[in-house]
């Protein structure tokens, strides 16, 4: 049975359509290599990028920050972009785009050319990661799109088990410049033919972005109607918002493990954190069209909600670290595939690039400013302090997905 889109979709959902299974496992391949390339094999050789240009380390990961505020104030823009010129296309632009931008950051003979190309790398994310890759899947799916996304996101939950050990295993043998060209190669030889091939399954098939690629075509679609009030998209929007703030806690969850007292064990609790992150997104896959993206998204939030409950009345017992790191891990897995299905139930196809990359915009700028602040309140204030702050924000959280349901259902 076919699901319905939710009466609050600003565009009908494309026919239920089940794109090549290869293709779309493709897709998890290309998103596995750029999060691994650009962020994890870049997190690795920042060491030694400082050392070639005779700066701190943390100037290396401050242009991080830079470039996710760029992004921020670029999104919404970018969204609309997709939307004109189609997905596919968009994403083999970017693909291309970001492919010469990695070349130019390794062949870059001073800071500041490095910092300019590290800046429009990390842009460029946005027209090569999980924003683009969803989009396409809408293009290629249809309204199974959301079965699609889990099976993207299941690849890209492995980038940092394959690129970490790569990057320093490559390290050891040659320069970081080298290291870089190697992967600006394997993207021109693997990313781009996947890219393409999107594109010409999209073209094939008539969705939206071949649509946009050929404006004269007869899309053959209902007038869309009214869109949801801006007040949905401001709760919307608020509700990821808090949750990011603390699904932003594993950038510091070792020291606050440590500090909580757990030794040892604040180790085996990270480790966990993967394999839970891959289980949660096998759930959602399982549960497919059958639970509403909605119902997930309050499922997702309420296990970090019960996660950072446990740890914090658990606090210094190694058994409740682990099934912290089981709950957070599964919940944050949920999160990311939450974010686009959440969206295609509610706007529906229609500039669904443009809705995501709104969302996107204010996603980003909480993903620069949490792990600074969440470092004050773990410093002046101690571990404890750390995890009630995500315990208040993510009960924030959870009201304002409550809150969209009982809108979205009641009509209002």
């Amino acid at each position: 049975m076919t699901q319905q889109p939710s009466s609050a979709a600003t565009g009908p959902l494309l026919p239920t359509v089940r794109p090549p299974w290869l293709i779309i496992n493709g897709l998890g391949l290309y998103v596995l290599l750029m999060y691994g390339i650009t962020y994890y094999a870049i997190s690795t050789a920042a060491p030694r990028m400082a050392v070639t240009f005779g700066i701190g380390v943390s100037s290396v990961f401050a242009l991080l920050t830079v470039s996710l505020l760029a992004t921020a104030m670029v999104a919404p823009a970018l969204g609309r972009w997709v939307d004109k010129i189609g997905s596919t296309r968009a994403l083999l632009i970017g693909t291309v785009a970001r492919a010469v931008a990695l070349a130019l950051m390794a062949l870059a003979p001073e800071f500041w050319s490095f910092a300019a190309a590290f800046v429009i790398v990390q842009v460029l994310g946005q027209l090569t990661e999980y924003d683009a890759t969803f989009a396409v899947a809408v293009d290629l799916a249809g309204n199974d799109a959301r079965k699609a996304m889990s099976q993207i996101t299941l690849w890209g939950g492995l980038a940092s088990t394959a690129f970490w050990p790569l990057t320093a295993l490559m390290l050891r043998h040659m320069a970081w410049q080298d290291m870089l060209l190697v992967h600006v190669l394997l993207l021109a030889v693997v990313a781009v033919p996947i890219a393409a091939r999107a594109g010409q399954i999209a073209q094939r098939r008539g969705g939206r972005g071949a649509a946009a690629a050929n404006p004269g075509a007869d899309r053959d679609v209902p007038s869309p109607p009214p869109a949801p009030s801006p007040l949905v998209f401001s709760v919307l929007a608020a509700a990821f918002a808090f949750g990011g703030v603390a699904y932003t806690l594993p950038a510091l969850m070792l020291p606050v493990l440590e500090g909580l007292g757990l030794g040892a064990a604040a180790i085996v609790a990270g480790m966990l954190f993967g394999p839970a992150q891959t289980a949660g997104r096998f759930m959602d896959l399982l549960l497919g069209r059958r639970v509403k993206a909605l119902h997930v998204a309050i499922m997702a939030t309420a296990m970090l909600l019960v996660a950072l409950a446990v740890l914090l009345l658990g606090s210094g017992i190694p058994e409740m670290a682990m099934v912290f790191a089981m709950l957070f891990g599964a919940g944050a897995g949920v999160s990311y595939v939450a974010r686009g299905s959440v969206v295609l139930e509610i706007y529906g196809t229609e500039a669904y690039a443009l809705w995501l990359g709104r969302l996107s915009s204010v996603r980003l700028v909480v993903s620069a400013a949490s792990p600074f602040v969440l470092s004050l309140v773990l410093e002046n204030l101690g571990a404890a302090s750390v995890i009630a702050v995500c315990l208040g924000v993510a009960m924030l959280s959870l009201g304002c997905f409550l809150w969209l349901a009982w809108r979205l259902r009641s009509g209002h």
